[in-house]
């Protein structure tokens, strides 16, 4: 009996200190979750990859350089930077009222799209 009880003591040993040493390694949650649609990221907001794409796609046809509707330009860095700083991007993309909501005659961004917008302006409207 006490062989016996010697022999599992003796495999039970191995297994769990492998089983610590397994479930202690590191990982990174993103690595898991970064794919994840339904997961809105908005830490260090990248100009160029993050918040220049949605203006693009939303807000130049009626906002650039050679269309600027209402004397509002906000194509590049610089222009938008200047509309930003203001609080009226933040307040036309939210729908605020006393407002004219943007897009004109499209859907409101996703709550996604704003709160990265916000938080690029939170984060400093760094031009990165």
């Amino acid at each position: 009996m006490k062989t016996m009880r010697k022999e599992i003591t003796l495999l039970l040993i191995p297994a769990i200190t492998l089983a610590i040493a397994i479930s202690c390694t590191y990982h990174n949650e993103d690595d898991y979750f970064k794919d994840n649609p339904d997961i809105c990221y908005t830490d260090d907001m990248s100009f160029k990859t993050d918040i220049y794409p949605l203006i693009e796609s939303s807000c130049l046809s009626c906002h650039s350089n050679t269309n600027a509707s209402r004397g509002i330009n906000i194509e590049g860095y610089g222009n938008l930077k200047t509309h930003a700083e203001s609080g009226i991007i933040s307040k036309v993309i939210n729908h605020e009222s006393g407002v004219s909501a943007m897009p004109l005659y499209a859907d409101k961004w996703s709550d996604c799209s704003i709160a990265k917008f916000d938080a690029w302006v939170e984060q400093g409207m760094k031009n990165n």
